[in-house]
């Protein structure tokens, strides 16, 4: 993950990564030839900051927060094709896997559920859908509370996706996949400059594969994302996009509990309905982004977005019982255990209306330099969803042993549920970095929100509103005794309605939002004449009216919890040497339920923490055409529910690669993908011995690939 690999990113006014006030605000990256230079281009040995205009300062020491940056170069030597499969290079993030109402990119980040959380170009957002990267130059992963510039949901940090811009220069490429479980995948990116200062860019994917060792899983995908930009490299910048993917999926709901872990059968077992099963996504995403330089000192930008996510889960994942038929009890012999097949489905559409104005303005006072961002962010969400009826009593069990994908699925489902959700906030903010000196800055910001919500059930005639008010304040201090070190000390908020996605909710409007309060201590180093970069940082957050919600009935939601994490993070980054580069970061995690009403879950772990996760990946340039990379990711153990009961084992899994650039045109590359066949499991769901599953990882994975510019 290198976070810096260029000696400048001309953004021509459009935020990158850090706000005014010393907070990663990662957005649009427009006319950039550094970021969007040729992945398979060998890049420059050195590791100096990124300077910006317009609404940010700079990367590197001036930051007070910790930035994992996984960029093009990481994304294709990878093959990172989905957003899920690049944050499992990020310690500290650990994958959900939802249920019902909750699906798509679904993470927990520093031991906190992020769901709402997302963000593209620097704007939410909200969609449950797997995001794939083929209209990505990077993904920035800020750690730690933003509320103050990103407002709710973002307790312990944002995901942000930089797309690709049109840019002046031609491009024209094409890239082509194909491996075990029957894996096609091709992506193409075409750039054509218009004349003067405007251009036009699309990139286009298609992608169909199963899974190695799981017979029964099926992915199906594609995408395009259109955009045109005027004024490139002028004062005045106009750019618009549209993105747009499409899922249809087998889904892959995994194996179920047994005495508190994973039952140990067969990796290929399905225990779902293959002429049943599918989820389906259609999303749908339009911007338009404007921005002005009044001067050099003074810069307006304002993004305007829309949009539509649809969504269909039909599915039928394990289940320990029913209405008839109790779940074991422990100690139950394999043989003699039947699974039911639960049927948590629903149907329906969220949408998002937004928009984001900033304004920047650099000025001395006393002699101080200040940088100064002020904001206005207004949005509209909706979210309107059909639940259908749970045929669990209604599907033949399936021996636990050798489960029959194939049973009879039930008649079609009708719905019993109709929850809407309705949300709408009014944000104002102001961001300011002080510069005491050559070696101190100090950070502030502030940010205003009211977020009315409503829930109602059509089929019930229930439903509440409530208004939440909440301010959210920053601060920090960075100390630079030179240009090759940064300390920083910082505080922050954030907080989480009690609405999540506008899908799961509360029955009532009686709990309070979710808020939580950072406490990070941090230092960044240069080493190796700037080659490389160390890191580290030391935090405390205490956070209150943790939920956890079920997403299959939106009146069930379990009391709420206060909760402490407290962790340390270190990473190194960068060239070692001219042709050896290195990328490891480490992540421990203290993760305890402090206060709960729920005796058995006082003083005991939150669910989906490791305690340790350890990342690493090296490349070695033996020539300036060929490649050999490899690495692992190392993860501890994890419980899966409140009280300790259960959990999946820890696990290390090993990837490696190798490329060859045979002309200026093509490279032709390999992957090996847990090279050692490890079974780990990639997330899981679990609400109780009965209702639970746990999804497996792929088997030892080849992949090849030919990518093509023209």
């Amino acid at each position: 993950m290198q976070q810096n690999r260029c000696q400048k990113v001309d953004t021509n006014g459009v935020a990158n990564v850090l706000t005014a006030a010393g907070v990663a605000v990662s957005a649009l990256i427009s006319g950039t030839a550094c970021a969007d230079a040729d992945a398979t281009s060998t890049p420059q040995p050195t590791l100096p900051s990124v300077e910006v205009t317009g609404t940010a300062i700079s990367l590197g020491h001036d930051t007070s927060q910790s930035v994992n940056t996984i960029d093009k170069k990481d994304l294709a030597e990878q093959n990172l094709v989905l957003m899920q499969d690049a944050l499992r290079n990020v310690p500290g993030v650990t994958l959900n896997s939802g249920e019902g109402g909750a699906h798509g990119d679904s993470v927990n980040l520093r031991g906190l559920s992020i769901p709402d959380s997302f963000f593209l170009d620097g704007v939410r957002d909200i969609g449950q859908y797997q995001r794939d990267t083929f209209n990505t130059e990077a993904i920035s992963v800020l750690l730690g509370p933003a509320s103050a510039v990103f407002g709710r949901g973002s307790a312990s940090g944002v995901i942000n996706s930089i797309s690709k811009q049109p840019q002046l220069a031609p491009v024209a490429s094409l890239s082509l996949s194909a491996g075990q479980a029957d894996l096609w995948r091709g992506v193409a990116d075409f750039n054509l400059p218009l004349g003067g200062s405007a251009a036009a860019r699309v990139a286009l994917m298609d992608q169909r594969n199963g899974v190695v060792q799981r017979d029964q899983v099926l992915y199906r995908r594609y995408g395009v994302a259109p955009s045109v930009a005027f004024g490139i490299d002028t004062a005045t910048r106009l750019t618009l996009s549209y993105f747009k993917e499409e899922e249809n999926n087998i889904p892959d709901y995994g194996i179920p509990f047994i005495d508190g872990a994973p039952a140990h059968v067969d990796r290929n077992n399905y225990y779902g309905l293959v002429n049943y099963d599918r989820t389906r996504t259609n999303t749908n995403i339009g911007t338009i982004r404007f921005e002005h330089d009044f001067s050099e000192r003074i810069t307006v930008s304002d993004s305007l977005r829309y949009a539509n996510y649809g969504f269909e889960y039909l599915i039928s994942g394990p289940f320990l019982g029913n209405d008839f038929v109790d779940p074991p009890p422990p100690g139950t012999p394999y043989a003699d255990i039947d699974v039911s097949r639960d049927q948590p489905s629903s149907a329906g559409t969220t949408s998002l209306l937004i928009n984001r104005t900033d304004l920047t303005g650099r000025f001395d006072v006393a002699g101080f330099k200040n940088t100064t961002t002020a904001g206005l962010e207004l949005s509209k969400e909706q979210s309107n969803v059909s639940r259908f009826t749970n045929g669990l009593d209604d599907i033949p069990a399936t021996p636990l042993l050798h489960p029959d994908p194939f049973d009879t699925p039930p008649t079609p489902l009708t719905p019993y549920s109709n929850p809407k959700g309705r949300g709408s906030d009014v944000s104002l903010y102001a961001l300011d970095n002080v510069a005491l000196g050559s070696n101190w800055d100090v950070t502030a910001g502030l940010r205003w929100d009211r977020f009315k919500s409503s829930f109602g059930e059509s089929f019930t005639d229930t439903g509440f509103q409530r208004t939440d008010t909440f301010v959210s304040p920053r601060a920090a201090v960075i100390f630079k005794p030179d240009s090759q070190q940064s300390y920083y000390f910082s505080y922050g908020t954030s907080y989480n309605p009690v609405i999540e996605y506008l899908i799961v909710a509360p029955s009532n409007d009686s709990l309070a939002p979710e808020k939580d309060s950072t406490l990070e201590l941090g230092a960044k180093i240069s080493i190796l004449e700037n080659k490389a970069e160390v890191t580290g940082a030391l935090f405390d957050t205490r956070v209150s009216n943790t939920r956890i919600s079920d997403p299959d009935d939106p009146t069930v939601q379990q009391m709420p919890f206060d909760q402490r994490v407290r962790g340390v993070e270190l990473g190194i980054n960068g060239y070692v040497t001219q042709m050896w580069e290195l990328t490891a970061n480490y992540t421990h995690l203290n993760d305890k339920i402090t206060t709960s009403t729920d005796q058995l879950s006082q003083g005991k772990l939150e669910p989906n923490t490791p305690h340790d996760a350890f990342n690493f990946w090296s490349n070695v340039e033996p020539t300036s055409a060929w490649t050999i990379g490899g690495g692992f990711t190392a993860m501890s153990h994890r419980f899966a529910d409140t009280q300790n009961t259960a959990g999946v084992p820890s696990y290390v899994v090993f990837n490696a690669m190798s490329s060859y650039q045979f002309s200026e045109h093509l490279k032709l590359q390999v992957n090996l993908n847990n090279v050692t066949g490890k079974l780990y499991f990639t997330g899981f769901y679990y609400t109780g011995i009965d209702e639970n599953h746990a999804v497996p990882s792929a088997g030892r994975t080849l992949i090849g690939m030919a990518n093509y510019r023209f």
